[in-house]
């Protein structure tokens, strides 16, 4: 890849949506996975549905990881657009660090959680530590997307929400 894209790719967008909605999914069944892997440290029987409920935190934690995958694959081969015009080169660092440490944050949480689900190691405090690190990179990088849309009007949303292109 030699050259800058101006957009993403269609595929680009899909996997940033998939993983956008499978977090969602993991903070709405994240009390049954705490119930369920406290019911298997303890010998105890997991209570009715936490069984089901962290069978689905499992699923959407390997779609995120996958999609995560997919999209630095996708990166890689085919580039990103770069950054807002007039953006100053400490935002530049700063947008480009969040949006790296999200991909290393969703890729430690995956292994996180998933070694401390097949009992490898009871790593659930820094999976928990790495969930209040992503929820600030998230909150980051939906700020500086609105801010470049409404505050800057570059248009940022329309990059990851092709309806809004003019």
């Amino acid at each position: 890849m030699t050259d800058t894209p101006t957009s993403y790719r269609r595929a680009q967008i899909i996997l940033h949506w998939v993983v956008f909605a499978a977090i969602w999914v993991q903070w709405l069944f994240n009390e049954p996975m705490k119930r369920n892997i406290e019911a298997m440290q303890t010998s105890a029987t997991p209570a009715d549905g936490d069984m089901t409920m962290a069978l689905v935190h499992v699923g959407f934690g390997s779609t995120i990881l996958l999609g995560v995958l997919a999209r630095l694959y996708l990166r890689y081969r085919h580039g990103a657009p770069g950054h807002a015009p007039g953006t100053s080169p400490m935002q530049a660092k700063i947008a480009t660090a969040v949006h790296w440490s999200l991909y290393g944050t969703l890729i430690a949480m995956v292994i996180t959680g998933g070694m401390t689900w097949n009992g490898v190691a009871d790593l659930g405090y820094v999976h928990w530590l790495l969930n209040i690190v992503l929820f600030g990179l998230i909150t980051a990088h939906a700020a500086g997307a609105l801010f470049n849309q409404f505050v800057r009007r570059y248009g940022t949303l329309a990059r990851m929400i092709p309806a809004l292109k003019k």
